[in-house]
């Protein structure tokens, strides 16, 4: 924020000096906007289909694993595993 000395109003941006040139702006190519356009289009459609409840996924069922499988002593990333008892320490 500038402060004009004319008015006493503060100015949001301050006006281009005279005896410079204005600065060039960036103009987007072609390809810049067929990338926004694709990926806003592979956003909606995705949006969309989770929406209305398509599923993109594989399958969601799950293979029962007996009880005595989890429990065992030794299974994998079984209680026994990680929580041996008294480590020691100094």
């Amino acid at each position: 924020m500038s402060h004009d000395p004319t008015t006493g109003a503060r100015t949001a941006v301050d006006p281009p000096a005279a005896d410079q040139p204005p600065l060039p702006t960036t103009r987007r190519g072609l390809g810049t906007w067929i990338t926004l356009g694709l990926a806003t289009a592979v956003v909606g459609g995705y949006l969309v289909l989770s929406f209305i409840g398509w599923d993109t996924g594989g399958s969601t069922s799950r293979d029962n694993v007996p009880t005595s499988v989890r429990s065992s002593p030794g299974g994998y990333r079984a209680y026994h595993f990680w929580h041996t008892g008294y480590m020691g320490g100094k």
